[in-house]
């Protein structure tokens, strides 16, 4: 007796994993994996930022800048960072701590980023997610 082919049911089966990948890329895709991740983050206004810093505590930003250079390290605080920002009428220089727990990030001067920062006590602006630009 010849046993029945199974050509049909592989072929099934490659179907139904296919439209599953596809499903969650997808899916993936729009809780914003593949997407922006600084999405719905308010931009930074730079300008105000020099002219109160304290009125930036407990506001979460985003800006993006060049390295102008570095500011400083300490083991258990981290580094802070001087970024040049594009502003409406001239650049501007933001400080930024990059705390001790992102110490794999090393930034180099004239390196361009993308930024999200959390204002702390004295409007000392925290990088909570950076990536090169």
């Amino acid at each position: 007796m010849r046993r029945a082919s199974s050509k049909s049911s592989g072929l099934l089966l490659a179907g139904v994993i296919s439209a599953f990948v596809v499903l969650a890329i997808s899916g993936m895709w729009f809780l914003g994996r593949f997407g922006d991740p600084f999405r719905g983050v308010e931009k930074i206004n730079a300008e105000s930022y020099i002219e109160s810093a304290k009125s930036f505590q407990g506001g979460t930003y985003q800006f993006e800048g060049v390295v102008d250079g570095d500011l400083g390290f300490e083991v258990s605080k981290g580094r802070l960072v001087s970024f040049r920002v594009s502003s409406s009428k001239w650049s501007i220089c933001l400080p930024a701590l990059i705390p001790a727990s992102m110490n794999r990030i090393n930034p180099q001067k004239g390196q361009s980023y993308k930024v999200k920062v959390v204002g702390r006590d004295y409007g000392l602006l925290v990088v909570e997610k950076i990536e090169k630009s």
